[in-house]
Order: structure tokens, then C-alpha cells, then sequence
């Protein structure tokens, strides 16, 4: 088992857990999702035992209710940003 999904990430001690149970786990890597928005996103991919995070917070239901699709796609293109100037 070498990738393991974290669910609810903040909810249940965020990144300080991750590092927590990776210093047992040192092959194992973690995908966070529940509770990474575009506040904490960066950390969480600054993170070596992070291989990727889940979050939903540039889709929100309402905003699709609402057709506000440019708005998803601007939010969206924020979080691909924040990717890729840590990630490359």
C-alpha cells in the first residue's frame, strides 16, 4: 500500500497528522481531501508525502445552480494555478 486517501483531512488534524502517521508509513503517500480550500491547498502540496489533494471548493453547488460557470472556471483556474507554481 503505497497511496492512501485522507478523509476528512482538516477535521481530523490536517497536515500535522499526515506527518504524524507518514514517519511510520515512510513508503505510504497521502491524497487529503475534506476540509482544502484555497487557503491551505499550498501547504498541503508543499508537503513531500502529499501526491496530490481533492477539494471541491471552486465548484459549489450553487454556483452551478446559479450558471455561474465563469466564475467555476476562474476559481478553477486559480487552484491549477496554485498547483502548478508548487508542483511545476
Amino acid at each position: 500500500l503505497t497511496r492512501v486517501k485522507f478523509f476528512p483531512a482538516e477535521a481530523a488534524g490536517g497536515l500535522k497528522m499526515i506527518k504524524a502517521m507518514c514517519a511510520a508509513y515512510t513508503t505510504v503517500r497521502i491524497m487529503p481531501t475534506g476540509g482544502i480550500n484555497a487557503k491551505n491547498i499550498s501547504e498541503y502540496l508543499e508537503c513531500d508525502k502529499i501526491f496530490c489533494c481533492g477539494g471541491s471548493w471552486m465548484v459549489k453547488g450553487d454556483l452551478i445552480k446559479a450558471g455561474e460557470f465563469d466564475k467555476i472556471k476562474d476559481m478553477t483556474a486559480e487552484a491549477v494555478a496554485l498547483v502548478k507554481k508548487i508542483r511545476g
